[in-house]
């Protein structure tokens, strides 16, 4: 049943005042609303009645569910009634949401999701993968109260031989229909989320991703050296504007410390044989934030002398300067260091090498070799990275940093009778 539509509101009004010959628009509205809920409660089919629990029931029609009516429950009388008066006047809010799609929800859900993180990286995420594996799909346009497992489970197993992910793919893309389904359980739309039941086998489905060659992820011995004779020459003839990034880049071979947290180290982070690692810079709006990287949380790094006698040079250079000898270490002003100042710099030596372009990140790759060739416990090195689990650091950062030739030679060692 329809009594009126949000369209036509105003021309109702104005039929109530012309039958009912009353003049007062600032009550007509209102006394229109109150006749209509009387027809409604006329019309209603089901028993109003109070629980012994002091709440409501009734209940409203409803072809979408298998009993074929809805139960609606409400603490006072009123609110049923203005529960029945929505529904049956086509505003009830209950309604609308029952005609969300996976697409029609996405933009709500992702807002939602945008209050619970401080990581603007991981939306950006969420973003690409959208595009990427959703958007103009046939799936996210289902109602979403008519999505069942297996249509589901035939979707996915398609959308991954389609797209030939790897298992860290699928774990990516699958949080978006997993989360905007766990949503709609939230918002009462369906009472559980029918992707959860889905199961995939991923040890015959999922493109196998071969680990990368170590000499594409880390710098060589040889590099290493031949890279800080570099940074310390610019250094020393003030070839950079920002003239402590060379620094920087050696002080990244000391520590393994993200790039995006070597930008705000600050003196004041300073302890001793170690530094606080506590806060990190965004690139993408310039934005410090007061936690690293993940959930891991604080965590001390510690110095080399080397490290010691790097942060020594910038104290003195910021004095030489007239610049006080606190703040940001690798700056030459009151703001964080460039990032873009420390990322060029990894491409000019690259580039003057010759060798294949290695990025900041692959110099913290090589330290934490480094540290598991000198037999440093993993837990140590797990800590000084930030992880919070060894296979972590295991499987994405440890590389050979041999050259071919020190291979042969430690594999003959070896294997010497």
């Amino acid at each position: 049943m329809e009594l009126s539509r949000t369209g036509d509101k105003a021309l109702a009004v104005l039929q109530y005042l012309i039958d009912s010959g009353k003049l007062d628009l600032g009550n007509a509205e209102e006394e229109m609303k109150k006749a209509q809920m009387q027809q409604v409660l006329l019309m209603h089919p089901y028993k109003i009645y109070q629980g012994s629990n002091g709440n409501w029931y009734t209940c409203i029609r409803d072809e979408k569910r298998p009993e074929k009516r809805r139960k609606i429950v409400k603490s006072t009388l009123e609110k049923v009634h203005e529960a029945l008066y929505e529904h049956y006047t086509g505003n009830d809010e209950a309604a609308k949401l029952r005609n969300y799609t996976v697409e029609s929800l996405y933009p709500r859900w992702l807002e939602y999701k945008s209050l619970h993180t401080t990581a603007s990286s991981y939306i950006t995420r969420l973003k690409s993968d959208w595009r990427r594996y959703y958007e103009g799909t046939d799936i996210v346009k289902v109602p979403i109260i008519e999505l069942k497992k297996l249509q589901l489970d035939e979707w996915i197993h398609a959308l991954i031989r389609e797209k030939d992910v790897t298992q860290k793919q699928f774990s990516n893309f699958t949080t978006i229909m997993n989360q905007v389904l766990d949503y709609a359980v939230d918002l009462e739309i369906i009472d559980d989320n029918p992707f959860r039941k889905v199961r995939v086998d991923g040890r015959h489905l999922f493109r196998q991703e071969k680990k990368k060659d170590s000499f594409t992820q880390v710098y060589s011995r040889e590099e290493e050296h031949e890279l800080k004779e570099l940074a310390w020459m610019d250094y020393r003839q003030r070839t950079k504007k920002y003239v402590l990034s060379p620094l920087a880049v050696l002080f990244q071979f000391e520590t393994g410390v993200r790039i995006g947290e070597l930008c705000v180290l600050r003196f004041e982070d300073v302890h001793g044989d170690y530094i606080r690692v506590q806060q990190m810079f965004r690139r993408d709006n310039r934005e410090v934030v007061p936690h690293t990287k993940g959930s891991y949380g604080d965590r001390d790094v510690i110095l080399t002398r080397e490290a010691r006698h790097i942060i020594d040079t910038c104290r003195t250079y910021r004095q030489e300067q007239g610049l006080p000898d606190e703040g940001y270490i690798f700056s030459i002003n009151e703001e964080p260091c460039s990032y873009y100042a420390i990322s060029d710099l990894y491409r000019k030596y690259c580039r003057k090498m010759g060798i294949t372009m290695k990025s900041s990140h692959k110099a913290r790759k090589t330290v934490i070799s480094a540290l598991i060739d000198g037999n440093v416990n993993i837990n140590s090195v797990r800590e000084m990275a930030g992880h919070r689990d060894e296979r972590t650091t295991y499987a994405n950062y440890v590389y050979d940093r041999s050259t071919a030739e020190e291979k042969v030679r430690m594999v003959e060692e070896a294997l010497k009778k």
